[in-house]
């Protein structure tokens, strides 16, 4: 009985040693139980509390209160609280950090695409897999992990070597799972420090089992749709004895939280990884290495129970006996459960294809809806552009008038400044002409002038002969005669009294050349 303890116990802390020391990997789930626990009065990111977001009129000390409990759980640490939205922004916009939600998505956008043709798999077995791993029962208090490294090192190389002193086990991960086979098979049952060790591979946790896939789901397109979980160390199609698709798959990934990411998003949502509608059903799976079954050795032989079913070997019961008849109550109850079982079977087959039948008329119909809804926004777009064209057509005539507009005026315009022009130049040419008929009529009376006055020179000169001959006249003719000879030699001084015919102001000439140079 106290045997049996130490494999128990084994199991049962397993998850929580996977990856190395205990006290280590409890610190980790302390932080990780703190950063999505809620609290008394926290969120679910860590910020303000549901109870702020009630009482925000309450003012800046009870939003200062829940602002330090809202990273507090049960027995947690406080948290600083966040003051970005979890989607993992400032408030100004600043990006900071992805949520592992928009990882996966990003990742699953980056997979997006055909997968007619994938790349074929590396099926060489990686070194130092979570399948070596071998739990060790029943050590010593005096064992340490030297002394396992040295106690396998015959059988390959080991790493992640891990004792627990208190309850009595360990772990050890060889290098292939060849010698970890050959471990186990030889060393089972072999004695270290006083004490017979057992050996059997250790349960990861880091397995998944993949359900409701189509018979074109491949171990390549398993592998190529779950590798957005995390690294993955193997991945497989379960196949029956005739190589025909089960449905099913295995996916063995390198962390366990991999695994539990997949589990959880998978069962939150919807992850296909076809054009088929049949999303993947996943749930943990417990990869079984060991093939040795339970030797006789390692059951408790001072059970009570054990003495007493082993007092009678294997037989027949006889007809009409006490054992036939609960026998024959035992098979009749097993035989109801695989009638029920098989007719469970057909009739979750026939809601299969049901399922299908009324999957593959719905996605018709939401096919031909989005045809129609393209059909409809081509329709849409074609009335816009139809509009857009009428609109630049209706603009390009308006440009057009408002062109010829233009050049017609511009044409008015410059017929009128031409016609304006033409007036000019025709005024001009007309006081041109008037000029040079008043030039021609001035130079003529110039002309006149000066034969008049010529002329009458020639006359003064004879009457001035005529007087200096005569001995006598009289003073009237003298001052008449005297004055008559002034006005004719300084016209300008006469004052305007004297009269000396039409041409005795000689200063008109003098306008002309003043004409001259006003045009």
């Amino acid at each position: 009985m106290a045997s049996q303890n130490p494999d128990t116990t084994g199991v049962k802390v397993e998850s929580s040693t996977e990856n190395g020391n205990p006290e280590q990997i409890n610190q980790g789930g302390n932080q990780q139980r703190v950063g999505n626990f809620r609290g008394r009065g926290g969120g679910r990111f860590g910020g303000r509390g549901r109870f702020q977001q009630n009482q925000q009129h309450q003012g800046n000390n009870q939003r200062m209160r829940n602002d330090s409990q809202g990273g507090q759980g049960q027995g947690g640490p406080k948290r600083e609280p966040r003051e970005g939205n979890q989607r993992g922004f400032h408030r100004d916009g600043e990006h900071m950090m992805k949520t592992p939600q928009e990882k996966l998505h990003d990742k699953l956008h980056q997979l997006g695409g055909s997968t007619i043709d994938l790349p074929p798999l590396d099926m060489t077995e990686k070194k130092f897999s979570g399948r070596n791993r071998l739990y060790v029962g029943n050590i010593g208090n005096e064992v340490n992990e030297e002394d396992l490294i040295e106690f396998f090192k015959p059988y390959g190389e080991v790493s992640e070597v891990f004792v627990n002193k208190e309850k009595n086990f360990g772990f050890v991960k060889f290098d292939f799972h060849s010698n970890a086979e050959k471990a186990k098979r030889e060393l089972d049952g072999n004695a270290l420090k006083g004490r017979n060790l057992r050996l059997r591979f250790a349960p990861g946790g880091t397995a998944i089992k993949v359900k409701n896939l189509t018979s074109h789901v491949s171990n390549e397109l398993l592998y190529h749709g779950f590798q957005v979980f995390g690294e993955i160390e193997r991945a497989s199609i379960l196949i029956d004895d005739r190589g025909k698709h089960t449905g099913e798959g295995v996916v063995e990934f390198v962390r366990k939280g991999s695994a539990l990411a997949a589990v959880r998003e998978c069962r939150e949502g919807c992850f296909f990884l076809t054009s088929s509608l049949r999303p993947c059903i996943v749930e943990p799976f417990d990869v079984i290495e060991d093939s040795d079954g339970l030797p006789d050795k390692l059951i408790p032989k001072r059970n009570p129970d054990f003495q007493k079913e082993r007092e009678i070997g294997p037989r027949f019961a006889q007809p009409n006996s006490f054992e036939h008849e609960y026998g024959m109550r035992w098979k009749q109850l097993h035989e109801l459960f695989a009638q029920k079982e098989q007719a469970l079977k057909k009739e979750l087959d026939m809601e299969k294809e049901k399922l299908e039948a009324q999957m593959e008329y719905a996605k018709y119909e939401h096919e031909t809806e989005m045809l129609r809804e393209q059909l409809r926004v081509r329709e849409m777009d074609k009335e816009r552009q139809k509009r857009e064209w009428e609109m630049k057509e209706r603009q390009a005539e308006e440009q057009r008038q408002r062109t010829e507009e233009q050049m017609r005026r511009q044409e008015e315009q410059m017929q009128v400044r031409m016609i304006q022009q033409e007036d000019e130049l025709r005024r001009r040419q007309q006081e041109n002409s008037l000029f040079m008929q008043a030039h021609q009529l001035d130079s003529m009376l110039d002309a006149q002038d000066t034969q008049f006055d010529r002329t009458n020179m020639f006359a003064g000169n004879i009457d001035n002969n005529e007087m200096i001959n005569k001995p006598a006249g009289n003073a009237f003719e003298r001052e008449r005669f005297g004055n008559d000879m002034n006005n004719r030699n300084n016209p300008g001084k006469s004052g305007g009294q004297a009269r000396g015919g039409h041409w005795v102001n000689d200063s008109r000439r003098d306008e002309y050349p003043m004409k001259r140079r006003r045009f």
